[in-house]
């Protein structure tokens, strides 16, 4: 497998992978959208809520805001010594008291949200959670436990990910010769991948890999048949947009680990069977 990164923030990861099957790709992209654990609020207690929301809108807003998670110190649940019950090593709390002194509605952010560990934090101060009026209150305890998306989308690692095929064009330049269309092909290229503004010459952008979509639209409206769109063989884009609740690095190193331990599980079962047979 050969991987050659060609975009990288805090938000999105872009990246070219080599000699990989689509059956490959497609476990990597579901076990990064389903299957690495994050920390997302579970439970939320209302002790207070003037708010014009009900209690359990307020719950599901709560459980909805995307939180930095730290993986070395925390434990699933039902993995715990606590069995589930909830302690320091499966637990995090998180609260939130807003008195409203002012006379114009307030607005209620995560940032509002104070955790009783540092490291598990909103990965936004600026999520809105309510609007209080003047003299209204509105106090929660809430508390995070880690868990998979499989379970709940509200333990989603990433925003979104998908993978394309890598494009690959061939150009016939002697059929081009011919056509007396003025190469309707670059007008009519959504991604304007083709460039005739001399008048003369086709000319395919370098870097034209980059944003084709496959669409094939060249090859169909070509009058001369010159073009051929296909694909490279095990070369796949993925694209990953995260909202921070994991750095890239993070992400995919445990997709790598679930992505063994599945295999050694599967070996495991199928030698039990042989035996059985």
């Amino acid at each position: 497998m050969d991987i050659e990164v060609l975009e990288k923030s805090d938000h999105k990861l872009v990246f070219v992978v080599q000699n990989i099957s689509i059956e490959m790709a497609n476990a990597i992209r579901r076990i990064i959208m389903s299957e690495i654990l994050v920390m997302a609020v579970d439970e939320v207690i209302v002790l207070k809520n003037d708010s014009p929301l009900y209690d359990e809108i307020i719950s599901h807003r709560l459980g909805m805001i995307p939180l930095t998670t730290d993986l070395e110190t925390y434990k699933l649940p039902q993995e715990c010594v606590c069995e589930g019950y909830g302690c320091a090593l499966c637990q995090v709390s998180l609260t939130c008291e807003v008195t409203n002194t002012t006379n114009m509605p307030l607005e209620v952010y995560s940032g509002d949200l104070k955790s009783n560990d540092p490291k598990i934090v909103p990965v936004n101060p600026k999520i809105p959670i309510v609007k209080i009026d003047k003299n209204n209150q509105l106090i929660i305890e809430a508390y995070a436990i880690l868990g998979k998306a499989k379970d709940h989308v509200k333990w989603q690692a990433v925003s979104n990910i998908f993978y394309r095929f890598y494009p690959e064009i061939e150009f016939n330049d002697e059929n081009c010769k011919k056509c007396l269309e003025r190469c309707v092909v670059s007008r009519m290229c959504p991604e304007h991948l083709y460039d005739f503004s001399d008048g003369k010459t086709v000319k395919l952008q370098g870097d034209y890999w980059k944003t084709c979509t496959l669409c094939k639209s060249c090859e169909r409206d070509c009058p001369e048949k010159a073009i051929k769109v296909g694909s490279r063989d095990n070369t796949y884009f993925f694209s990953i947009e995260s909202d921070g609740v994991l750095p890239f690095d993070t992400i995919i190193k445990k997709t790598f680990e679930i992505f063994l331990e599945k295999i050694d599980e599967f070996v495991e079962r199928l030698e039990a069977i042989e035996l059985e047979s």
